[in-house]
Order: C-alpha cells, then structure tokens, then sequence
C-alpha cells in the first residue's frame, strides 16, 4: 500500500491537475501576500501608460493620430520625461518593424539614443528596427552601455506569467549596477489599482506627449540631420518642465507601457487578467532592486510528502481507527498549505499541491485497505456487462478483466459510421408500427455485416450506426476489416429494398469509414455508462459520412484507411478534404470494390481517372484533361471525373487558384 500511495504521489506531481492546484494557490497569494514582512516598494518609481484616454485625446484634432502612433509620438514623450526630470525611462515597446516614414524613425532613434536614460524594449530575435547594429556602430558613443533589454514573456500553459528571466532583462537594464540575480517568480505588490492605493504614480501619457510634440516641433530646425547629437544639444537647450505632473516624475523611474484595449498589450499575470505587460517589468525590477524574485523549492517537495505518507501510515498501523490518521492528515494538509503561504513572504515558494494530496491519498488508502480484494473488481465488471452491445466485449471481460481500460485508453482503430438514404420518404409511406419493423429488418441485416468482420457495434442512432474495428479487441487490420464489412452492407441494400417493396421508394446508404488513434473507455453516468471510443479520427469518419453528397458516392474513406487497403481493394482518390473546424485537409477517397469483382470497363476507367487525378494535383493540367476525357468517356455521369475534367479545362486557359485541389466542406 505504501508503494502504490508513493507511485500515485509520483504520477499526481506531474499531472496538469497538480500544476493547476499549485498555480491556482500562488496566484491567490499573489493578490493577497501574507501581511507581514511585506516587501518594501522600492522609493522613486512611476509607470506612465497610453491608456484609452491617451487614445481619445490624441486621436482629436490638432493631433489627429491614431493607434498605432507615429514614432514621433514616442519621441515626443521621451523628450517630455527627459525634460520632466526622470531618473530613468523604461519602454516597453519594441519597434520590431521600420514605420512607413524613415524620418519618422531617424527622429525616434536620435531621441532615445540622446537621452542616455532610455532603456528600450526588444526581443531575443528582434532588435528596435531604427536602433540595428550599423546605427549602434555609427554612434558607439552612446551605446557604452545597455540600452535595450528583453520584454518577451514566458507565460505558462494557461496564459499567465508568473516567471520571469532577469539575464538582458527589461528590468535588468533599468538598474545601473550589473545585476547577478537568478530567475524566478515574480514578487507581486498588486495590480495597477493597488500601486495607486500604495503610493506608486501611475500617470496617463497624454499630457506628456503633448508638451513632447511641442518640444519637437519648437526644436526641429536645430536637428536638420536627425543624428542623437544634433538631438542630444536641442534638448539640452530647452528648459526643463515644471508642471505638476513633471514635478511628481522628477528623479524617478519611469516605466512606460500600454493598457488602452485598442493597444493589445494587455497580459495574463497573477494579479488580473487584463493587466499592462509593463506592470511585470516593473515588478521584477522592484523584486531586483529589494530582495529579488521568488525561488520556488522544488526538492522540498518529495521530502514532505514521503514524511505525509510514513506519518499517516505510522498513525493508522492499528486499523481500529480513523482518527489518528485523520488527524494527521489533516496536519499535513493544513501544514503544507500554510506553509507555503508564510514562506512566499520570504522569498521562498515550495509546491504544496503534492504533499497535500499525497495526504490525501493516504488517508484514503487506510480507510479502504481492507475492502480491496479480486472479487470487488469482478463484481464491478459483472455490473458493467449490461451497457455492452457486442458479446464479445462481455466474454474478454470475464476471461481478462484488465484486457479493457475502461478508464480511458489510447488505440488506433478503424470507426465506420452508416445511414439510411431516403428515410423520409420511407416514413411518409408508411405506418408507425410498418416503419420501426423496416428499420429494425435495416439495422438487423446491418449487423449481419458488421459483426462477422469483427466489429464492435458502438451506438445505433436512430437509423444510422456506429461500428468500431480494432476495439476492444485489436485486429490485425480493422481497416480491411470495416471496408469488407461497408462493401457487404452495401450489396445488401437490394435485398432490402425487395423486402420493403414499396413502388417509388429506394433505400441507400452512405459510409464513412476513418482510421486513426482514438480514446477507448467508458463513457457516461453512474446510472450508465458505453464502452465508446472519442476524438478526432472518430469524428472525421462521421463527416466522411456526410461528405458523400458533397461527391455523390456511397463509401467515403479517410487517408490512412486508403494506405491500409490499398493492396487488397480498389479505391480512388477524390479530393483533399477540408472540414469545418479543422485547418488541414486530408485525401480522402470513395472504396470502389474488390478488383476481382469489377468488370473490365470500370478497371479501365479507375486507371484513366487515376492518372488525370494525379496529374491534376501536380498541376499538369493539360495531361489531367486528357485522361479525364478518357475516364469521361467510359462514365459519363460520374461527378469529380466532370468537376476534375472542368476545373481542369478552365485552369488551362487561366491560373489555377491556391490550393485548387481542396474542397472545403463547412457542414458537419
């Protein structure tokens, strides 16, 4: 029992369940840190944001521009900062692309780089696109030392960030000592709503551009050449700012950003959804200038929940009990959770997620120890036996009641779906007892096909059914299997519609079969459950199905049922399919027969067709025209030999478009 605990420990810790659990709890602390040793907010810093109202304004006349801004704009409000007093500038953009006017981007360039305090966003494949590596060599000068850090995030799974990476980081660059830090978790003091209520200015960009668009425009005939030193020299010339707002940013560290929603530069962070990336930057750089990021101690982990699982178990050795266990567990629990809550105050972040459940789990096995034996896992399977259709699944049960994970598997299997064409007519025709004896007589001559090749009979769906190949007992080809088993059902449609015998009224039927790995398990409530199969191959037999109006066929198959058959029957390939939901396509092709069983006229067209459908994927077009003539000539009805044929014939006297050999298909 210990071992099993440990192994079910082990399988939990890496888990998308335990992720979740540990992430869920940090993010909580993350928005309600322990009230004591709170970090101290670092003195003298302040974000600046274009936020809606910076869009609105500017976006009015005189300024009229709207977002994205030119690059003047940015070089407008790093000289209104720089003017203002500002320790330090912190962008959070990163320019990857040249604007569309290269003057525009000369000014933007000789701003931030005048303006030794300007740190500016980039990405490990990107650098600003006015700050390449021929204009830093041009003006070395002023590249002495870091200007750019990185502002690519490395949000988790689920879309949020909570790691940050300190080496050539944003907020690295914005501190003046080399900064020797290692990564981790970000150290949160609260959203954008908390730093205000905490002191932290937190400013819209609005007034700053404007009173920087006019600095640019009162100096611009002392930079004729746009370089940083004509810049540098006219903005030293200008008086410094001694508005209210440029009072409260003197001597600070500026963290410039964007949160308008028109700006897309909203993120995940623990903190809220739809808080500015900046705010992430400027929190690592307060965890950097006090006591750095969190680091999360992983190897605490297994230690704590081996101490779990040997406490509880030394508790309830007895078994007379539940109390000593419990408590214990509930010790651990508590513990582990508590824990990591007090620890994050110090820096320190150990998962609690596994110790807790590892717990949990113990306590449980305890509790059920006892009551484990061989006939509690027969009695469940002897419940089961009920929701099973095929006998066959019932008998491999009792013979190997592990043979089948009814839990879930994954299996490459072979799905077949069928349905009747011209019900509605049927029904029209005929009485309500007349038309269930009719489906029944379908559904029975149906099975007769189906499950002597071996297959399992999922689901009937009012007159449609769904058979699976493969499972729950492999074969050695479903595949073979499921399209000998459609061919016969297909052949026994004249005995049914003799057996109906009603003038003016012909059953058919359409196939779709599909090969591919699907999930295989029980599926449904506690009050019944079908041993079924789920997931995308099992889905694409279904639209093959209905794909059959779309090329007037009657067995649709999928690509790699095609690959599995080809050497035992005669298919053809139609098309590339595209069905909604899905961005590729995949070949599928209609099963004709069994070579032997096709007289000579239809060998010969399937040889003619073949070589126009290959041709007509390589776009020779002129060649696919003339064997599709020839296949033409032996079927004249034949729908894709007349759409190939078409499409073929116009795309010779004009380009073909892009992917001309797809046929999308949105219906489901």
């Amino acid at each position: 029992m210990p071992l099993a605990v440990v192994v079910l420990a082990i399988a939990f810790d890496f888990s998308a369940l335990r992720i979740g659990l540990d992430r869920a709890l940090f993010d909580a602390i993350s928005r309600n840190p322990p009230p004591f040793h709170r970090e101290p907010l670092p003195p003298n810093s302040a974000l600046v944001l274009i936020d809606d109202h910076t869009l609105d304004r500017v976006g009015r006349e005189p300024l009229a521009m709207r977002w994205p801004f030119p690059r003047t704009v940015f070089a407008g409000l790093i000289a209104a900062l720089d003017r203002s007093g500002a320790k330090k500038i912190v962008m959070d953009f990163t320019f990857p692309d040249k604007s569309e006017r290269a003057d525009f981007d000369l000014i933007l360039a000789g701003t931030a780089a005048a303006v030794p305090s300007v740190i500016i966003g980039r990405t490990p494949r990107a650098l600003p696109s006015f700050w390449e590596h021929d204009y830093q060599k041009e003006h070395s000068a002023y590249f002495a030392r870091a200007r750019m850090g990185n502002v690519e995030l490395q949000p988790e799974s689920d879309g949020i960030t909570r790691r940050y990476t300190v080496d050539n980081s944003l907020a690295a660059s914005a501190i003046e000592a080399p900064v020797s830090a290692p990564d981790g978790l970000v150290r949160w003091h609260g959203g954008l709503e908390s730093l205000r209520n905490q002191g932290v200015p937190v400013e819209s960009a609005e007034p700053l551009i404007e009173e920087g668009i006019g600095i640019l425009e009162r100096t611009a005939d002392k930079f004729p050449n746009m370089s940083p030193e004509e810049i540098g020299a006219a903005l030293a010339a200008e008086p410094m700012l001694n508005n209210g707002l440029a009072r409260l940013l003197k001597g600070r560290t500026v963290f410039v950003g964007a949160n308008a929603s028109g700006t897309f530069d909203l993120g995940g962070l623990p903190v809220g959804q739809l808080e500015p990336r900046v705010l992430l930057h400027w929190t690592a750089w307060a965890n950097l200038v006090g006591n750095g990021l969190i680091q999360s101690v992983r190897w605490a982990v297994p230690v704590l929940a081996a101490l779990a699982i040997l406490s509880i178990f030394g508790a309830g050795i007895s078994r007379s009990s539940l109390t000593g266990p419990g408590l214990v567990c509930g010790f651990w629990v508590v513990g582990v959770y508590f824990g990591s809550y007090v620890s994050t105050a110090y820096g320190i972040w150990i998962p609690p997620a596994t110790p807790a459940v590892a717990a949990l789990m113990t306590l449980l096995g305890v509790a059920a120890e006892s009551f484990w034996a061989e006939q509690s896992r027969k009695r469940e399977v002897a419940a089961l036996f009920g929701n099973y259709v095929d006998p066959a699944v019932v008998a491999e049960l009792l013979r190997n009641p592990t043979a089948i994970q009814l839990g879930g598997e994954r299996r490459v299997a072979t799905v077949c779906f069928l349905d009747l064409v011209g019900f509605t007519d049927l029904s029209e025709r005929l009485t309500s007892e007349q038309l269930v004896s009719a489906v029944n007589a379908y559904l029975e001559e149906m099975s007769n096909c189906l499950l002597p090749c071996g297959a399992y009979i999922d689901k009937y769906i009012g007159d449609a059914v769904m058979a699976v190949f493969g499972v729950p007992l492999p074969q050695e080809n479903d595949a073979l299997s499921a399209c000998k088993a459609a061919l016969m059902a297909q052949a026994a449609m004249d005995g049914i519609n003799r057996s109906i015998g009603i003038d003016g009224v012909k059953l058919g039927m359409r196939i779709g079969i599909n090969t591919g790995e699907m999930i295989a398990g029980n599926v449904g409530s506690s009050r019944k459950t079908n041993y079924t199969v789920l997931g995308d191959s099992v889905n694409l037999a279904s639209r093959l199905e209905g794909a059959n109006k779309r090329f007037k066929t009657k067995i649709l198959i999928g690509e790699t049922t095609t690959e599995r058959v080809r050497d035992h029957l005669e298919t053809r390939p139609l098309a590339r399919l595209k069905v909604k939901g899905k961005q590729q396509a995949v070949e599928v092709s209609e099963l004709v027969g069994a070579s032997a069983d096709l007289p000579e006229s239809k060998k010969a067209f399937l040889r003619f067709y073949r070589e126009g459908y290959a041709a007509y994927v390589a776009g020779r077009f002129d060649a696919a025209v003339q064997a599709m003539e020839k296949a033409r000539d032996l079927f004249p009805d034949d729908c894709m030999t007349l759409e190939i044929l078409n499409n073929s014939l116009e795309y010779t006297r004009s380009p073909a478009p892009p992917e001309w050999d797809i046929v999308s298909l949105e219906s489901k």
